[in-house]
């Protein structure tokens, strides 16, 4: 199997006025290719710290330590240009809170449309075409 994802002891803090918080403690686990892998915890355990963490999407002021790697690329380390290239087209993350990640003002279908558009060199009427096949499967 093909490794795809591997995090190895993931150190999560945020500093406050008088400390540094420490959110997650030593995380390690992998994902190979085709598998699927659920993190569940109590609320507040870092499952989606861990997960924006994966994504680059932690504010400047939070402090990441140990190993991310996606397909062999450190993304700790990988430039913001870099990973908008590789965030929503080869890794993305399906947010818990359905208010907080469609917008009910949009149609589902312009909001899957635009992110084909955003991370697929193709042109609004195929993009289109992709999303009516998609709604209609």
């Amino acid at each position: 199997m093909i490794n795809i994802l591997k995090i190895e002891n993931l150190i999560i803090s945020f500093p406050t006025t008088d400390s540094v918080n420490t959110v997650v403690h030593g995380v390690s686990f992998s994902l190979n290719e085709g598998q699927i892998i659920g993190i569940v915890g109590e609320s507040g355990s870092g499952k989606s710290v861990t997960a924006l963490a994966i994504l680059g999407l932690l504010s400047e002021n939070s402090n990441v330590e140990g190993t991310i790697n996606f397909n062999d690329l450190n993304l700790i380390s990988t430039s913001n240009k870099n990973f908008r290239k590789i965030r929503g087209n080869k890794i993305s993350m399906i947010f818990q809170e359905p208010m907080s990640s469609l917008n009910p003002s949009l149609t589902c279908g312009y909001q899957v449309l635009e992110i084909l558009l955003q991370h697929k060199n193709i042109t609004k009427s195929r993009a289109k075409k992709e999303v009516l096949e998609l709604f209609n499967k």
